[in-house]
């Protein structure tokens, strides 16, 4: 047992050198070969993400991202490839772009990278298991997408040996893995993707724009959010028409605590862009709040509809959980809806599909909670449970 574990580390250091002297070699050869890339002149502006910003300067481009944990920033140079990079900005993570071989562990990363036309740039995943997009399941069935685990824990060889340019992992507060420093070491860069610490729908979707400027498709991206974002006022402009704002309660209890959106969340935040009545809308923060049962009970009884209960896909199923959820206004009178509509064995494209297309969020919404004002449309993520 000793035997195999030094044996594996032998190789995983000849592994890590070997390819990052072959990554040293390949640059400088590129060099002498090729002139200069230009970074083109379509460029992304950045208006409603709050933890990235985009610069275009000196021939590369600058990726910060604003650590919404700590208030911290962290650079990363996108370097066209087989340029030189300047010494201002050695002691960065550099990118090569545009990437290749990209390593995934979000369903909303492969999305926004499909949805630019880029699938064949994914090269990894964390399971087909949690994977909507049946193009994916195909793929990694095929081999042709390698299967990394959430952590990568023990897939570090895997990753470097599958030629990927760039491994994006999603951002917290205790983002790390006893691979991430070997993969790094091998010179292969880490991203953390904190698309999901914005506070509100669009600045989510927004975050196509940093895959538009990793794959050299900025103008590709901007069209595609710009069109996003005018569907997605024209149905904000559409609800102002609503004749009432019905009350809405969010969520369901886990291990006993209740968590809904605080006030400055972007549900909350979506909530009043569909104008309905949401009883934490006086709260300011853009996490969640916690309550038992009773609390939520207290001032959400009455509401009128009831949205995003967890697995529950029926009445029947709800009311086994507890009894007296049976107690709640939207219950008994059939305003209970959940967004598990696109679900397969264990992957809910609204955390994909759904998170860079706001505006069909904002439909089902409408469509919901003011069903006059969109009578052709049909739920997408979302289901009525009856």
């Amino acid at each position: 047992m000793q035997l195999n574990k030094s044996l594996y580390t032998i190789v995983l250091s000849f592994l890590i050198l070997f390819f990052g002297c072959q990554q040293k070699e390949n640059k400088q050869t590129s060099q002498k070969e090729n002139q200069e890339q230009n970074i083109g002149s379509v460029k992304s502006e950045v208006l409603h993400a709050k933890t990235f910003k985009l610069e275009y300067k000196d021939n590369l481009k600058l990726l910060h991202f604003i650590n919404p944990f700590n208030d911290g920033q962290e650079t990363f140079v996108l370097l066209p490839k087989g340029n030189s990079l300047p010494d201002q900005y050695k002691g960065h993570q550099v990118i090569s772009i545009p990437v290749k071989n990209v390593i995934t562990t979000t369903t909303a990363q492969t999305s926004m990278m499909e949805e630019l036309g880029s699938i064949d740039a994914i090269r990894g995943y964390v399971d087909k298991t949690y994977m909507y997009s049946q193009d994916i399941i195909d793929r990694m069935e095929e081999g042709r997408i390698i299967s990394v685990g959430y952590d990568m824990e023990g897939n570090a060889e895997k990753v470097i040996l599958s030629d990927a340019d760039l491994v994006m992992v999603v951002g917290s507060s205790s983002t790390s893995s006893n691979s991430f420093p070997v993969i790094q070491k091998a010179g292969i860069p880490i991203l953390a993707n904190t698309d999901w610490q914005e506070s509100d729908l669009l600045g989510r979707a927004e975050w196509i724009k940093v895959f538009g400027a990793l794959l050299n498709k900025e103008a590709e991206a901007n069209a595609l959010f710009e069109s996003i974002t005018k569907q997605y006022n024209e149905y904000k402009h559409l609800a102002t028409q609503a004749k009432s704002s019905p009350k809405v309660i969010s969520g369901l209890p886990y291990k006993g605590l209740w968590s809904v959106p605080g006030g400055a969340s972007y549900l909350a935040k979506a909530f009043h862009d569909v104008h309905v009545d949401y009883p934490w809308f006086d709260n300011d923060q853009k996490g969640s709040l916690q309550f038992d049962l009773e609390g939520v009970y207290a001032k959400g009884k009455d509401a009128k509809y009831w949205i995003n209960v967890g697995m529950i896909n029926s009445l029947e199923e709800l009311k086994g959980v507890d009894k007296r959820y049976a107690e709640f206004d939207a219950f008994t009178n059939g305003g209970i809806y959940n967004n598990n509509n696109k679900m397969n064995k264990a992957a809910n494209d609204y955390w994909g599909t759904g998170i860079l297309h706001p505006e069909i969020i904002l439909a089902d919404l409408i469509k919901i909670f003011h069903p006059e004002l969109l009578p052709d449309h049909e739920l997408y993520f979302f289901q009525k449970i009856n």
